[in-house]
């Protein structure tokens, strides 16, 4: 049995660990489209209103609790790239010790050291913490949300501790849902869990069902513009789930690979089974988790039979909250030794292996901007436009001019539908996904551009026009 010191020392090695693992490599790769839009939108040189203005003008589909954070960061710390970055990484950085916190209260022993260890080597977090995105935020609220919902309804509060507690449940119950409307899964599963608790075991959750009011009316007040957008597409990006899915659940993204994912999935599916009795047909700390394992996945699903498909993984990314604290907790609660062995050593030892391998052996997914740069800074033509739909190529302007290869360098910007007659040759950058992967200027404007050099890059191509006028 550990003591106390040396719980800390775990503790802090483990989370330290977890801040390395995001840490290193935090600016591998460039920025992708979505990056760019909220790059873009969260620019700290614009008023609040042009923010929202910019939302609309490309009818943003994120939240805008995490553009605002991010434009307050860069405020202060300087409107750059790699400095974006950093918002994701404190939230990514600050969820592993909350987690912990929160397995802890489910289940007051020392398998709290073991979630702590799952969420720090988790190589879908320390990615999602490498990407100026919402969903560390997302992961981050989500876990205090549950922190005080499990002191609202597990904890004995005097009077005065139950204003305080209920006012926090209902502040990050809000700023959880601004975050991601996906959250509504967590808040929906909370009142299924309430409902179950008091037909089953008589339980009262005064202090909780209290709090339902006072968070939708604030929220609505918040989110209603937003939230009346997102439902009414009858159309969405996403597809109905294939056969696939449904022996997988995302669990190879959220660990890395088919293997990892299959590791992970039967762990908890044979942990969940074999404490069946116990989880389901008693009152504990464990079922909270398995009402947001189970809607998770059901409400999103149950919504693209009625409507349009939403479901993604990232879009849950707080599921892996209920999967790393149950597999964590419930392998401390096995009796037989030697099995209890087995499982910690079939999952550690596996992730443990697969992170080398996503870390060392890392490949570039997104597009290159930096190396493109890097590579046409030797060309004596510094003349550069964008093909791109229109805004678009405003977006990846700003990023552009943003980097530091292209500000310690003579590169001129023009706008491809209004080039000067003085030019002779230009560059004609195109990101290639948002061109459909077609690059080729066909413009009867441009006819009489000649195509001297091509330079390919991933999900980008540089090519070199002669311009006769």
């Amino acid at each position: 049995m550990l003591g106390k010191k040396s719980i800390l020392s775990v503790s802090i090695l483990f989370i330290l660990t977890g801040t390395f693992l995001r840490l290193y490599q935090l600016n591998f790769e460039n920025y992708w489209l979505d990056e760019l839009v909220d790059f873009w939108v969260a620019d700290p040189n614009i008023t609040l209103h042009t923010t929202f203005v910019r939302r609309e003008l490309i009818d943003d589909q994120t939240p805008y609790l995490f553009q605002i954070l991010l434009k307050i960061y860069l405020k202060f710390f300087g409107y750059d790239p790699e400095t974006g970055r950093h918002v994701a990484l404190i939230f990514g950085v600050l969820s592993i010790p909350l987690v912990g916190i929160l397995s802890y209260q489910v289940v007051k022993n020392n398998s709290f050291l073991l979630t702590i260890l799952l969420v720090s080597i988790n190589i879908y977090l320390i990615k999602y913490s490498q990407e100026t995105r919402t969903y560390t935020l997302v992961f981050l609220l989500s876990t205090i949300n549950l922190i005080f919902y499990y002191k609202t309804i597990f904890s004995d509060l005097t009077y005065f501790k139950k204003i305080y507690i209920f006012s926090l449940f209902v502040i990050f119950s809000i700023l959880s849902l601004s975050a991601h409307p996906f959250v509504f899964i967590i808040f929906f599963s909370q009142i299924a869990y309430s409902v179950y608790s008091f037909f089953v075991f008589r339980k009262k959750n005064f202090l909780f069902l209290l709090s339902i009011p006072f968070i939708l009316i604030i929220y609505l007040i918040l989110n209603y513009n937003y939230l009346i957008s997102q439902l009414s597409y009858n159309e969405y990006f996403l597809e109905h789930e294939n056969w696939k899915f449904y022996y997988n659940y995302y669990f190879s993204r959220f660990f890395g690979s088919k293997i990892m994912g299959l590791i992970y999935l039967s762990t908890l599916i044979f942990l969940i089974v074999h404490f069946r009795k116990k989880i389901l047909f008693t009152s504990n700390n464990y079922l909270p988790l398995i009402f947001i394992l189970f809607f998770s996945y059901l409400i999103p699903l149950f919504y693209a039979l009625l409507k349009t498909p939403i479901l993604t993984d990232r879009y849950i990314i707080f599921v892996l909250i209920p999967i790393l604290i149950l597999i964590s907790a419930l392998i401390f609660e096995i009796d037989n030794k030697k099995l209890k062995a087995f499982l910690l050593v079939s999952i550690l030892i596996p992730t443990i292996i697969n992170n080398y391998i996503e870390i060392q052996f890392r490949i570039n997914t997104k597009p290159e901007f930096t190396k493109l740069l890097a590579n046409l800074e030797k060309h004596e033509i510094k003349n550069l436009t964008f093909y791109a739909p229109k805004v678009i190529d405003e977006i990846i302007e700003n990023y552009i001019l943003s980097v530091n290869v292209f500000k310690n360098n003579n590169f001129k910007i023009l706008n491809i539908d209004n080039i000067t007659s003085d030019t002779k040759m230009l560059w004609v950058i195109c990101y290639e996904p948002v061109m459909g992967y077609n690059c080729n200027i066909s413009s009867g404007k441009r006819k009489n551009w000649i195509l001297n050099e091509t330079i390919k890059l991933h999900l980008l191509k540089a090519q070199l026009y002669g311009i006769r006028n």
